[in-house]
């Protein structure tokens, strides 16, 4: 079996990362090109939460919108982002990194597998007009 690698993709702009035995999850940096500054972030889970894919985990707002962030994959909320709610421009300067949201234990790794390599989140990007 093939390495897998550590982040994927959803449709809906949200990347997930492999991190020891759970998921980091944040929002990529196409969507935040599409949003603008981010100026407020509010989660809407904490640590034990159980979630199902497409459930939102928190919200963004941007002087252009306010969105929901919808979560990839399902698992136990293990960590949260804690101060990203009084630093929300830490999500625009490393979205990748130091800007993660949330932590997710999956029950295994087949919905995080079945997420868009980067190969495949690119050709996405190439053929949408807008991601948000």
């Amino acid at each position: 079996m093939p390495p897998i690698h550590p982040r994927r993709y959803a449709r809906n702009h949200v990347w997930a990362e492999l991190a020891g035995d759970s998921v980091l999850v944040g929002i990529s940096a196409r969507a935040l090109d599409q949003l603008g500054e981010i100026t407020d972030f509010a989660l809407r889970v904490q640590p034990g939460d159980e979630l199902a894919p497409g459930q939102c985990f928190a919200v963004l707002e941007s002087a252009k919108a306010e969105i929901e962030l919808f979560t990839p994959l399902s698992g136990a909320v293990v960590r949260v982002h804690e101060g990203l709610d009084l630093a929300p421009a830490t999500i625009n300067d490393d979205c990748y990194g130091e800007g993660w949201m949330i932590a997710v234990r999956p029950p295994d790794l087949s919905e995080f597998t079945a997420l868009l390599d980067a190969e495949a989140y690119s050709e996405l990007l190439k053929t949408a007009a807008a991601c948000v």
